[in-house]
């Protein structure tokens, strides 16, 4: 959509809708609306398990407020879920009905957006891995594995896909900023990892600020990022605080019908 704004000399000149997604992840879900991803125009994050009926419900609810809001401000609006949606077909048909602008993904494309988001701020990375609610995703240049465990619902003996070339990751995800900004420094460490999980068991006050539900998924996502980087012998490791809301808004920016 085109708009034809007034200038301070009095002339017109046409300027580009923004555009809005909505990332609906298994215990986050997030609202970004930008016309430059540098400079987002909002931004609304809400926190639910949507492997429960209170939390699905809820997200119905906060989906309407944000429908409406982005339609007000003329936004073009495209949204996306994972592995919670995808595993809840009644759940999916109900985000339809609310919003238009509807892209199912696969595990492996959630995690190519991703890592697009991720490549367009560190151009020489080379590793991402996602540790989302409901799956983990490992993404380099050549292929994007999937796997249906994260920190809501982590599973035991999985076999982690291996890095190429034992390179340092960059971990994204909830679970991945919560440890970042914890521990205040970049690379991080297993080291890093143990202490936050050392904090959880002795209910340290400091996470109280992250809230009910990301204190209670943060052990299975600490478990998960701890696993990752013992099967690969990786001992450092950085942290973006993008993914696949950034990735979701980069390819929906480019007028794509769909997830690449």
């Amino acid at each position: 959509m085109k708009f034809l704004v007034p200038s301070d000399r009095g002339e017109t000149r046409e300027t580009v809708s923004p555009v809005a997604v909505i990332k609906i992840g298994s215990t986050s879900s997030t609202l970004l609306m930008a016309e430059d991803l540098a400079r987002p125009m909002l931004r609304r994050q809400a926190l639910m398990d949507l492997f429960s009926s209170p939390g699905s419900q809820a997200l119905l609810g906060v989906l309407e407020e944000w429908v409406t809001e982005t339609h007000r401000m003329g936004a073009r609006l495209v949204a996306a879920g994972g592995e919670a949606v995808r595993r809840n077909r009644a759940l999916e048909d109900a985000i339809k009905c609310r919003v238009s602008g509807w892209w199912p993904l696969s595990g492996s494309q959630e995690g190519r957006l991703a890592w697009l988001a991720v490549k367009a701020e560190r151009p020489d990375t080379s590793v991402v891995v996602d540790v989302g609610g409901g799956s983990t995703e490992v993404i380099d240049a050549l292929r994007s594995c999937s796997v249906p465990s994260g920190a809501a619902r982590p599973k035991a003996s999985i076999e982690w896909p291996r890095f190429s070339g034992g390179e340092r990751p960059v971990f994204v995800g909830g679970t991945a900023v919560a440890l970042a900004r914890w521990a205040q420094r970049d690379p991080l460490s297993l080291d890093d990892v143990r202490a936050m999980q050392q904090a959880v068991r002795d209910a340290d006050p400091r996470l109280d600020p992250l809230g009910a539900v990301r204190r209670r998924v943060l052990p299975g996502g600490l478990a998960i990022l701890e696993a990752i980087c013992t099967a690969n012998g990786c001992h450092q490791f950085s942290v973006s605080e993008r993914g696949l809301t950034e990735g979701l808004w980069l390819a929906a920016s480019l007028g794509r019908a769909g997830a690449p």
